[in-house]
């Protein structure tokens, strides 16, 4: 009876044995430190754009048309210059949504007599800006959101009849929908512009137009024009007498009696920034109760005569939204200061990416011939303070490569713990003495799939300027680990590279496992 309880029992002891060194295997990380084990910690080097020209991955283009995602979340207009990084001339392409109805004539009899006169044509667009409350007149301040640049100085705008159709399916195969790149070249038309040399600068205090309205009796007076709590935005006057000929004149015409046919006659505008600097501001074309969109705006006044003496006067305006097809543009210029020996540069929009290589050598099958379980696994990348820092990404993104091909454009898969670890996976930018100082991303779950065995998925990583919300892996509750090639951020930042004159602070992979004494 003995032996058999002594059997049972060493068969029992045996078996928790085994179940242990199991779950020890198979357990995901995160685990906690006890006296069955010892916590270590490695530190490992990093390969920086190996086998790639100084500046990196030079990023030629971006999609940047809103056919599959309704609006791209910020378009830019303007001129950002900074030396340690590429210079950008932001300008936009957009076709024109069509009113419901559009009268240029009124009532016509023996008693009353309605006279309809254009008084003046201008683009409108609304700023982002921060309603700071009223002062002590009761008047709105604003301070103007994500403003980079000089805004002291002018940039030249020109607003063109743009004569490339916009197509919301590709022409080669109208089974898919159709995209633009940032680089696209559109067939420009005639300048609209009132004023050919017009420049605009940003300033909160641009809250009125004065528009000069005309009665049918030749007598003239000042209307002000307002945004709803005296918003700040920009307006662009445009030639009176050509939009005129091209819409006031037409309003009744076939062309514009549907959203197609208009499309057709007028293929839209391209709002052109150029010059070499300024400022540069983000804009929101999305339809939303609380915002206000950039328009074409006809503005008219009507003046309504009975028997001869004028009984009312209306000041109106035909209002066609800036919507379907808008797309940006980015003319990108090369950097004037090299990015030092010991450091590299990351730079949104068309700008420059980085190529990062982890577990080299034979690291990763020297850690997979230990019994080890990863606990955290941080990758490390501190910021070069001798460049500019004042406007920095806030956050950076890292994903696999997939496809780096002739143009540069890039393709890719997200990191596992950009969705199994979302919270967590981290790339925002780190203070240090409220000074800009590191971007750190966890990638525990990746790693210890690599070394597990589970992956053998090592294929080098992608360092970017974080885009909202298209480097977002989850959409409406569904996981797609494809990389969007999209980018509206033009903001820069230098690194240190991996370079041992960078001492502790040089690009590095952290990780922290434990092993079974």
């Amino acid at each position: 009876m003995k032996r058999i309880f002594f059997i049972i029992v060493a068969v029992f002891s045996a078996f928790i044995i085994v179940s242990c060194e199991k779950d020890f295997r198979e357990l995901g990380g995160n685990i906690i430190s006890n006296n069955n084990f010892n916590t270590k910690q490695i530190v490992l080097d990093v390969v920086i754009n190996k086998d790639l020209p100084t500046e990196g991955i030079d990023v030629s283009s971006v999609r940047a048309d809103n056919i599959a995602i309704n609006t791209l979340g910020e378009y830019l207009l303007g001129v950002y210059k900074n030396d340690d990084y590429k210079k950008i001339e932001a300008s936009i392409v957009s076709q024109l949504g069509l009113p419901a109805s559009l009268p240029t004539s009124g009532v016509n009899d023996t008693e009353t007599q309605e006279h309809y006169i254009l008084d003046k044509v201008a683009l409108i667009f609304p700023y982002e800006a921060t309603n700071n409350g009223q002062d002590s007149e009761g008047k709105f301040e604003y301070s103007l959101d994500s403003v980079l640049g000089d805004n002291s100085i002018g940039v030249p705008l020109k607003v063109l009849r743009n004569e490339t159709f916009l197509n919301t399916l590709n022409p080669g195969m109208p089974s898919e929908n159709n995209s633009f790149l940032s680089n696209h070249s559109y067939m420009e038309g005639e300048l609209l512009n009132e004023d050919p040399n017009f420049q605009f600068i940003p300033r909160s205090n641009d809250s009125i137009l004065v528009v000069r309205r005309e009665l049918s009796t030749g007598a003239k007076f000042n209307d002000t024009i307002k945004l709803q709590n005296s918003r700040p935005f920009l307006s662009v006057p445009l030639d009176k007498a050509k939009m005129k000929q091209l819409f006031w004149d037409k309003f009744s015409d076939t062309e514009f009696s549907s959203q197609d046919l208009f499309n057709n006659y007028f293929k839209g505008l391209i709002i052109k920034a150029e010059g070499t600097d300024g400022a540069m501001v983000p804009l929101n074309f999305a339809f939303t109760s609380n915002n206000i969109v950039p328009s074409l705006n006809f503005y008219y006044t009507v003046t309504r005569v009975v028997d001869g003496s004028v009984k009312d006067t209306l000041k109106l305006n035909h209002s066609f939204t800036l919507s379907g097809i808008v797309n940006s543009k980015y003319v990108a210029s090369p950097t004037a200061n090299p990015a030092p020996t010991n450091s590299f540069k990351i730079q949104g929009t068309a700008g420059t990416m980085a190529k990062v290589e982890i577990l080299n050598g034979s690291e990763l099958q020297d850690l997979r011939s230990q019994n080890i379980l990863i606990n955290d696994a941080s990758l490390i990348f501190n910021i070069d303070s001798s460049r500019d820092t004042v406007n920095v990404p806030k956050r950076l993104f890292a994903y696999k490569k997939e496809v780096l091909d002739n143009n540069n454009d890039v393709t890719g898969n997200h990191i596992k713990d950009n969705y199994s670890e979302a919270a967590s996976f981290g790339g925002n930018l780190l203070l240090e003495d409220n000074k800009p100082n590191r971007y750190t991303f966890k990638i525990t779950d990746y790693i210890s799939d690599l070394v597990s065995g589970e992956s053998n998925d090592l294929r080098p990583l992608l360092l970017k300027v974080y885009n909202q919300t298209t480097d977002d892996p989850i959409t409406n509750r569904s996981l797609d680990t494809i990389v969007k090639n999209y980018n509206w951020n033009p903001r820069g930042v230098t690194l240190l590279n991996n370079s041992s004159t960078n001492g502790a602070l040089k690009a590095r992979l952290v990780i922290s496992y434990s092993e079974e004494k």
